[in-house]
């Protein structure tokens, strides 16, 4: 899949968010249009008390969000003017709708970009989660850690591949990332999946798209499979790691814990996830 509509999705981040910085980059790298989207639901205050506010308290507080619009709108413009992609770019936003949601809009671009890290205070309603868009939207999501630096992107992935649906679906996904890098490695932890040996299709298909790769197994260290995966683009020298969401149930990962959660609490390097 050809990436040539990349939307970026403001999420409330402080100072230090990498998710502007790698949407542009993927802009320029792929000669795509870009479009920045800021979303907000009710405050915290709006949806506790609201029946018990005045007219002139909800008219302050939506001014004080169309403030961090404004605000929000004019760091976009400004990142843009910088990169002369003034007209390959544009911007929205828009308050929760029952009708229409985050997810839903995701669904009519190529790809969305988000900084993953805890909202700036007072802008906690602004914030989205990256795994709930990947699962809900259809459409892959790459999530960038706080205070990346584009430049570490380097020219090698891993694919953390378990045989299964959302991870086959990432991979599909990526394939017009990976082709632009010089080595992926397909890493399989645990038991091998039921067709043979990890990774082999996985490693041809590559192949036949004119990537290059080489399969590892890796048994599930004491840290669990999210810590063997990390420690595992590490030793290979990943800049990105290609992965699906929440292959179990999201509720279940999050009452107990899972690898999408323990991936995007530890991760240091951009992520991209489908389900």
């Amino acid at each position: 899949m050809a990436l040539k509509s990349i939307l970026a999705i403001y999420s409330g981040d402080a100072e230090g968010s990498g998710g502007l910085s790698l949407a542009i980059h993927m802009a320029k790298k792929y000669d795509a249009h870009l479009t920045g989207i800021v979303w907000r639901g009710p405050s915290s205050l709006e949806h506790r008390y609201q029946r018990y506010m005045s007219r002139e308290i909800l008219d302050m507080l939506a001014s004080r969000d169309n403030e961090i619009v404004s605000e929000v709108r004019a760091a976009f413009d400004a990142r843009i003017a910088a990169e002369d992609l003034e007209r390959y770019s544009s911007f929205i936003e828009f308050r929760s709708n029952v009708d229409f949601s985050l997810a839903a809009c995701a669904r009519s671009y190529d790809i969305a970009v988000i900084g993953n890290r805890a909202s700036a205070a007072g802008r906690e309603h602004f914030a989205v989660r990256p795994d709930v868009i990947a699962l809900r939207s259809g459409k892959p999501v790459v999530i960038a850690p706080p205070n990346h630096n584009v430049a570490q992107i380097g020219t090698r992935a891993l694919v953390a591949w378990d045989g299964k649906r959302a991870s086959a679906r990432a991979l599909g996904d990526a394939l017009h990332i990976l082709a632009t890098k010089n080595h992926v490695t397909v890493l399989s932890v645990g038991d091998a999946p039921p067709l043979g040996p990890p990774g082999d299709d996985i490693v041809a298909l590559l192949g036949r798209h004119g990537i290059p790769a080489s399969a590892i197994v890796r048994p599930t260290g004491s840290g669990g499979i999210a810590r063997t995966i990390l420690e595992t683009c590490s030793e290979v020298g990943a800049g990105l790691l290609i992965m699906g969401a929440y292959e179990h149930s999201k509720f279940a990962e999050d009452l107990f814990g899972g690898v999408t959660r323990e991936i995007l609490d530890s991760v240091s390097i951009p992520v991209l996830m489908s389900h």
